[in-house]
């Protein structure tokens, strides 16, 4: 059986540090902020992760129509796509308790949410062959995700809550593109146009070192605006980039790694980060 049939690799656990780390820092703000409401933070975290593992599972449905499996691959991916629906059901029937909670705010940031996942591969959206995954991504699974978990927490938003979802929002894309790069030869064969698909494998690499380059100079920013902290630990994360760096650079077997290389920085650099939150004075 394939990988692209396996449930492990279907899941992607490396890429689950998103959903994590994202509503993580939504809540750290919230908690930091003086908000007690402890029970309801580890749930948006849970809700968040249940989002995240559907998308997963069901990302590969569409492939169907492209790559050539096995009769037994055809089930297995068709069972990971049923568990992911499944999971989906979960996460909704979730949100609608906290729409109960704060209202139709919540409910139309639920919406976008859920048809966003959806969309990544699903129906006539599939905004990941229109190569506009690697944007969606940032807002989705970043600005709206890190937004929506403060929201809940506290029922009110502030701007530095959006300054503060930044790096991020182009940490997820950065994942993101890891995988289109990754993947790049093989999406090629199949006619999937990711964006790297569409504007090459030379641009994809230049754009992995833009969100890099990106994320600390945002993040310096808001040091210097009095938003952000401490900037010491963030730079820590810095040593964990040469690998993922070193592999952009390598054959397509040994770019394997390259998603979960950028995972393990995304994870580094995300655990620096909320230290940072969490260690500001009050």
């Amino acid at each position: 059986m394939s990988d692209k049939s396996s449930f492990f690799r279907a899941l992607r656990p490396f890429s689950l540090i998103v959903a994590i780390a994202t509503c993580g820092l939504g809540v750290s703000l919230a908690l930091v902020e003086g908000s007690q409401n402890y029970e309801l933070a580890l749930l948006v975290i849970f809700n968040g992760l249940l989002l995240q593992i559907a998308v997963n599972l069901i990302n590969d449905h569409r492939d169907l129509r492209q790559g050539h499996f096995s009769i037994e691959q055809r089930r297995a991916i068709q069972r990971n796509t049923y568990i992911g629906y499944l999971v989906m059901l979960v996460a909704i029937a979730i949100g609608f308790y906290l729409v109960s909670l704060r209202g139709w705010p919540l409910l139309i940031l639920g919406i976008v949410g859920v048809v966003g996942a959806w969309g990544y591969t699903g129906g006539q959206i599939n905004y990941k062959s229109r190569g506009l995954g690697i944007l969606l991504v940032f807002f989705l699974m970043g600005v709206l995700l890190i937004g929506g978990s403060y929201y809940v927490v506290t029922g009110t938003y502030h701007a530095d809550v959006f300054w503060l979802s930044l790096p991020f929002s182009l940490l997820s894309s950065l994942l993101l593109l890891s995988n289109e790069l990754r993947d790049y030869e093989q999406d090629l064969a199949q006619g999937i146009k990711t964006l790297c698909v569409r504007c090459g494998y030379n641009f994809g690499v230049k754009l992995y070192y833009t969100l890099v380059a990106l994320t600390y100079f945002i993040s310096v920013l808001l040091f210097q605006a009095g938003i952000l902290y401490d900037l010491l630990l963030i730079l820590v994360a810095v040593l964990a980039l040469w690998q993922p760096i070193r592999t952009l650079h390598a054959q397509r077997i040994k770019r394997q790694q390259l998603t979960p290389l950028t995972g393990r920085f995304y994870f580094i650099f995300s655990i620096m980060y909320l230290l940072t939150i969490w260690m500001a004075p009050a």
